[in-house]
């Protein structure tokens, strides 16, 4: 079983019950020190996804409990919903359409140069994260919604 993701310099640690995750914490911190590499506590946050307060000490300092974080770009929340970060996205991806209208509207420019501007200023920022989305039922019908 994943007890932790890492990613450069982030570690996201996973606990399948509130009393397994200061546990998991404790010996992160016991391995980091071991090879002098200290954990900031003002940076440390902790998330339950069930919403229960967790109580997790470093260096006898209280952790910062959040309901949502940014992570790599994304917007993670507690409840594992990304209907925050899916509408964020939409907002992006419409602003970066609506500020090349010159572009789109014009005769002069062809359908084939627009579609490869679409592909690289539209989606990306449309897309960027999508591999931690949770796509339910009633958002992957807007995911590919035409732009307006």
């Amino acid at each position: 079983m994943i007890t932790n993701l890492r990613y450069a310099d982030n570690i996201i640690l996973l606990a399948t019950s509130e009393a397994e995750l200061p546990e998991l914490v404790d010996r992160l911190n016991r391995v980091s020190r071991k090879y002098s590499l200290l954990i900031n506590v003002d940076k440390t946050k902790v998330m339950a996804n069930d919403g229960i307060a967790c109580r997790v000490l470093i260096q006898n300092e209280l952790l910062e409990q959040v309901a949502t974080f940014p992570y790599l770009g994304s917007l993670i929340t507690e409840d594992g919903e990304c209907t925050t970060e899916f509408r964020t996205r939409s907002y992006r991806k419409q602003a970066i359409w609506a500020s090349r209208q010159k572009i789109w509207k014009s005769h002069s420019i062809p359908i084939s140069t627009k579609i490869r501007l679409m592909n690289a200023l539209v989606w990306p920022v449309a897309t960027y994260g999508c591999e931690s989305w949770t796509l339910r039922k009633n958002l992957k019908k807007h995911v590919l919604t035409p732009l307006r």
